[in-house]
C-alpha cells in the first residue's frame, strides 16, 4: 500500500480542461483511461460524465464536479449524491445547469452542514496544488492552518501549517481527525469547528 500513496501524493491533482481533470480522477491504475461521454460547463464549475472510469474498485457513472482555479481544473466531488452537490451551496440554477442531461443523483437530503472553501484565496489555491486524492471537495484556511478532505483512493483529512510563509504538511490520513488530534498538534480551539471537526462543540 505504501507504494500507491506516494504515487498518488506526487501526481498532478489539477489539468487544464474540465473533461482531463475528471479523467484523471477516476483513471487512476487504469490501463485505458476513462471516455467523457457528457461535460456541462458553467462559468469556473463543469460536471464531467464519463465512461469506463474507475474509483476505489467500483466503476463510476455519476458525474464528476471539477473547479477552475489559477493553476487549472480540479476535481471536487462525485455528484452520485444530492446532498455532495448542495454542499458547494452554488445555487439552484447552476446545479440545474451542471446535471442538465446527466444521471440523477440519489437524493440524500436532509443534508448536513459540509465545510466548504474558506480563507484567503491564495491560500486556498496553494493549499489545494498540495492536497493529494482524486477528489478535493474542500480546504479552509484559517490563520496559519488549514485543513482539507480528500477522496477517491481511500479517504481523509489533510492538516496543514504555514511556517515561515509556505504551507507545510503536517498529517494527512484514512478517516476524520478528532479533537485529540488536532489538539496535539497545537491548533488553536477557535479553529476546530471551521474545519469541521467531528467531535467539536459547534453551534
Amino acid at each position: 500500500m505504501f507504494p500507491t500513496l506516494v504515487a498518488m501524493v506526487a501526481l498532478r491533482n489539477y489539468d487544464a480542461t474540465p473533461q482531463a481533470a475528471a479523467i484523471r480522477a477516476v483513471s487512476f491504475g487504469l490501463k485505458s483511461p476513462a471516455i467523457v461521454r457528457r461535460a456541462n460547463v458553467v462559468g469556473r464549475y463543469a460536471a464531467v460524465l464519463t465512461s469506463r472510469g474507475m474509483m476505489e474498485g467500483s466503476a463510476i457513472s455519476a458525474p464528476i464536479l471539477v473547479q477552475h482555479f489559477s493553476f487549472g481544473w480540479q476535481a471536487l466531488d462525485l455528484l452520485n449524491f444530492r446532498c455532495r452537490l448542495e454542499s458547494h451551496r452554488l445555487g439552484r440554477r447552476i446545479d440545474a445547469l451542471l446535471m442538465g442531461g446527466m444521471p440523477g443523483p440519489e437524493d440524500d437530503r436532509p443534508c448536513r452542514a459540509e465545510p466548504k472553501d474558506a480563507g484567503p484565496t491564495a491560500d486556498v489555491e496553494a493549499l489545494r496544488r498540495l492536497m493529494r486524492g482524486p477528489l478535493v471537495p474542500y480546504v479552509v484556511a484559517s490563520g496559519n492552518w488549514a485543513m482539507g478532505e480528500w477522496y477517491g483512493g481511500g479517504g481523509g483529512e489533510s492538516l496543514y501549517q504555514k511556517r515561515d510563509g509556505h504551507w507545510r504538511l503536517v498529517r494527512s490520513g484514512g478517516g476524520a481527525m478528532g479533537v485529540s488530534d488536532i489538539r496535539a498538534f497545537g491548533v488553536p480551539q477557535a479553529d476546530w469547528c471551521k474545519f469541521g471537526i467531528y467531535d467539536a462543540q459547534c453551534h
